[in-house]
């Protein structure tokens, strides 16, 4: 759709008007935007809300805005809590599982020699996997 001429403010193109004055000044700011307005044209009455559009507009016209990107849904953020959860812990299969009940009751002497720390227990395991040579 093509815009309509601004007959009812008095034949002022208030976006017009707003880009010259920014195009004068890059660093004026919107309330000042809207002084200068209200000087200019005392008679006239203006929209705050469409007149900070038109100064945002503006601003973007010529360069002095920046574009952040936003970012994806589904992006994890720095307070945002991680659902990750380890393979180890992680159940392998939903079928019948066997359990060697004596690799278990070392597990828990191992455990129970190193007084129920396991990363403790982890570390020893690395030590004797590094030692064994075969």
């Amino acid at each position: 759709m093509a815009k309509r001429a601004a007959v009812g403010k008095g034949g002022v193109v208030i976006a017009q008007e707003i880009l010259a004055l920014v195009q004068g000044n890059n660093a004026i700011k919107g309330p000042e935007v809207m002084a200068a307005l209200r000087e200019k044209f005392p008679k006239t009455p203006f929209n705050d809300a469409s007149c900070q559009v038109a100064y945002a507009n503006a601003r973007k016209k010529l360069g002095l805005t920046r574009t952040v990107a936003k970012r994806p849904i589904g992006a994890s953020g720095a307070g945002k809590k991680s659902s990750y959860v380890p393979a180890a812990s992680a159940p392998a299969s939903t079928g019948a599982v066997s359990v060697d009940i004596g690799l278990l009751q070392a597990a828990k002497a191992l455990l129970q020699h190193c007084n129920g720390d396991a990363a403790v227990a982890a570390m020893a395991l690395k030590q004797i996997a590094a030692l064994q040579m075969n």
